[in-house]
């Protein structure tokens, strides 16, 4: 028996993955708790108060594949497309189940970055071979061809859907209900320009993060873990090329970056706030879109409903933009949601600040200058400052006023502190530097990290004239001023010492580097 009506099957997809995933969702919550596949408090970054079972990357997998790929055989037309060309489908269960398997490894063994992103770029590489790539992208009409940049572009593509759904997810609820709004647009764009089996799947999808969900709402029962939140990013990522299609062979991504866009500027915001503070991208903090609204005092609920209306405002921008033929309706709703963030300073404001302030900087540099002067608690030092407070309301400047009274003593080229304390909800960044600075071959370098009760809160990094300037001593007397500090420092992160088993005092290990940027040996210095 055949079904003819347009979007019966997807509704139906849908309907039966909500149903499967309902019943599933408890059934491998007891199993993931039995194979110790939970996550642990570790009063850092993870604050909940006992272990959680992370079964999202299974669950959502099995659920929505029985859905959508049983059912398609009774769609007309189906059976002959699968048969004429199996590639794209097998492609797809590939890559799905292992994105899962990466997922569920990184979940139990905590994979370094790098680990986690070369499996991704494999898993990528295989999708693409399967058929999932861009060879022309149309934009307003006009078609850029990318036939020397397929591969790379495509993988790309699927980094950035795959990762920025993985990074979202940390709040309960968040990554399942932004993925529930992004498949149901993806299934309604596909359903709309007949690409039956991929809305049929992306419909799957939704009913299965849907039943999820209503184990996952908070508080939460059970989490994605990183294999459910890449999972989702994955599969959209590739279905959403598929469903893009204006012709044979030119994808407009317009309607799909609408329908991915809150993640995107989390992700994009996120790599370039650790960027411009000298992080490593794969680090972690609490500057993300969520711990941003939570700061402003909005409820977890209320956080989940302003996110996703942003996101449901954008989805929707982009499937009226494509009923109405004009992809200019889809990037005016996503400016309009990105611009409201980041004029309310809800979430963005401070990384566009920290973009500005190094373009300004970079430009100002082309220009000859005469020594400026920065003023510090009455006093004006040489140099310039660009301070910034990233999360939280600590204040942290008193410290730093003292390291810049040591920099402009000691006649230093440059320092910079840099503070990120996840379960403190705190995060400041601030750096100085002359006007006039010399060749990097004539420069040494030191970077500190500085520790608080056992835990990390940040690094300290100056930069010296070697000429000039006995590294030595000013590294004994920059111990001195910071035992000086340790009160003022155990005050400032007051919240830890208490959390802690044991409250000791701030120590700092540096780690000097030469200039050709050698590091020749550590030195514990306890204070």
């Amino acid at each position: 028996m055949y079904f003819h009506s347009i979007g019966f099957y997807q509704i139906a997809a849908l309907f039966g993955a909500f149903l499967l995933s309902l019943a599933m969702t408890p059934i491998c919550r007891k199993l993931a708790i039995r194979l110790n596949l939970v996550d642990h408090p570790d009063a850092f970054r993870k604050l909940h108060r006992e272990p959680i079972a992370l079964c999202g990357g299974p669950t959502i997998l099995l659920c929505s594949f029985v859905a959508a790929c049983l059912v398609p055989f009774f769609v007309e037309g189906i059976r002959e497309r699968f048969v004429a060309d199996p590639w794209p489908l097998v492609g797809l269960v590939v890559g799905a189940v292992a994105i899962v398997g990466l997922g569920v490894l990184d979940d139990f063994y905590t994979l370094r970055g790098r680990q986690k992103l070369l499996g991704q770029i494999a898993i990528a590489c295989w999708m693409v071979w399967t058929g999932y790539r861009m060879n022309v992208i149309d934009f307003f009409g006009f078609e850029i061809s990318t036939v020397f940049l397929v591969i790379p572009i495509s993988i790309l593509w699927m980094l950035l859907t795959t990762n920025s759904l993985n990074l979202i997810d940390g709040a309960d609820g968040l990554c399942s209900s932004v993925g529930w709004i992004a498949s149901t647009g993806i299934a309604a764009m596909a359903t709309l320009q007949g690409h039956t089996l991929e809305g049929s799947i992306a419909a799957g999808l939704a009913g299965a993060i849907l039943g999820f969900l209503v184990y996952n709402f908070p508080p939460a029962k059970v989490y994605l873990g990183d294999g459910g939140s890449m999972l989702i990013g994955l599969v959209l990522g590739a279905l959403a090329l598929r469903t893009s299609l204006k012709g044979a062979t030119a994808i407009s991504l317009l309607g799909p970056v609408a329908i991915f866009a809150i993640p995107f500027f989390d992700s994009g915001m996120a790599i370039l706030r650790r960027k411009l503070t000298g992080r490593s991208i794969f680090s972690t903090d609490r500057g993300h879109i969520h711990h941003s609204l939570l700061r402003w005092g909005v409820s977890h609920r209320g956080l989940l409903l302003l996110i996703n209306f942003a996101c449901a405002v954008t989805a929707s921008g982009a499937l009226i933009g494509y009923m109405f033929k004009s992809e200019l309706i889809a990037l005016l709703s996503t400016l309009m949601v990105l611009g409201c963030l980041v004029a309310s300073r809800a979430f963005g404001y401070t990384e566009l600040k920290l973009l500005t302030n190094r373009v300004y900087h970079f430009c100002e540099s082309f220009v000859p200058q005469r020594e400026s002067r920065t003023s510090v608690d009455g006093l004006r030092i040489q140099g310039r400052q660009n301070m910034i407070r990233l999360q939280g309301n600590r204040s942290w400047e008193t410290i730093w006023n003292a390291f810049l009274e040591f920099a402009d003593k000691h006649d230093l080229a440059k320092i910079s502190l840099d503070l990120n304390v996840p379960w403190l909800h705190e995060g400041f960044h601030a750096n100085w530097n002359r006007t006039r600075t010399p060749d990097d071959s004539h420069l040494w370098r030191v970077q500190l990290p500085v520790f608080a009760d056992d835990r990390s809160l940040g690094r300290i990094s100056i930069v010296g004239h070697m000429a000039n300037i006995d590294s030595v001593s000013v590294l004994n007397e920059l111990v001195e001023m910071l035992e000086g500090l340790q009160s003022a420092i155990l005050v400032l992160a007051a919240e830890s010492v208490e959390a802690g088993a044991s409250s000791k005092a701030p120590f700092l290990s540096p780690a000097v580097i030469n200039s050709s940027g050698n590091r020749p040996g550590q030195t514990m210095i306890s204070l």
